[in-house]
């Protein structure tokens, strides 16, 4: 169960906020038909009076508390999930950046006929740099069949280029001065999977194991 909240974090934090507006008022509705038939003078059964407790008491205080962290702090986390959740089945929007190593400058763009998995990361993420050997290990494994691993940070190349050298030296290592049309903020990593066409075909979001980002470009590269 771990495992599969793990995995689905990401498309998860894109449905949370409906599904706490819609619990809240599923709540509210349960109070306010209690309410009425108790005003009414008219029997409350006790599990229909259990039913309100647990309203009042557990899902209304709990819904108002995700839905203030969902559009506080954590905003920037479901807002670019549920992006990305709109967005799949599209061509993505395209992005320039510069290679760390030679300082080359590419496009997101230029690697259509691939299958591209783009982590966004950055250094001071712990996940984001425990996962480069899995991208690296990827990278190696499905090369032949067309998998090109991006891996792209906003922070300068200079803070970048030690970790994946010694980390990732066969994925294809970018920087970008902004992630643009996704702002992920402090919320890392990110992983997009963009399928030949420069469609967007999954997301996933924290560090992955190796066997979820294999079956997922597996479906694609075939």
């Amino acid at each position: 169960m771990g495992i599969l909240v793990q995995e689905n974090a990401g498309h998860l934090a894109a449905w949370l906020p409906t599904a706490l507006a819609a619990l809240g008022a599923a709540a509210i509705a349960v109070l306010l038909y209690v309410w009425r038939r108790r005003r009414g003078a008219r029997t409350v059964s006790r599990s229909l009076a259990a039913v309100g407790w647990i309203a009042r008491w557990v899902v209304l205080p709990w819904s108002v508390i995700g839905l203030i962290v969902a559009f506080g702090p954590m905003a920037p986390l479901f807002t670019s999930s549920a992006r990305l959740e709109g967005r799949i089945g599209e061509v993505v929007p395209d992005a320039r950046f510069w290679r760390v190593i030679d300082g080359g400058e590419q496009n997101l763009s230029d690697l259509r006929g691939k299958v591209v998995l783009v982590n966004l990361w950055a250094t001071w993420c712990p996940p984001c740099r425990g996962e480069l050997p899995t991208l690296n290990r990827l990278q190696e494994d499905h090369r032949k069949s067309g998998l090109v691993v991006l891996t792209l940070s906003d922070e300068q190349p200079a803070r970048v280029a030690p970790f994946v050298t010694k980390l990732a030296p066969r994925a294809l290592n970018g920087y970008v001065e902004s992630f643009g049309w996704l702002e992920i903020r402090k919320f890392r990593p990110f992983s997009l999977i963009i399928d030949r066409d420069g469609v967007l075909r999954d997301f996933v979001f924290g560090a992955q194991d190796y066997s979820v980002f294999d079956r997922k470009v597996r479906a694609y590269l075939d």
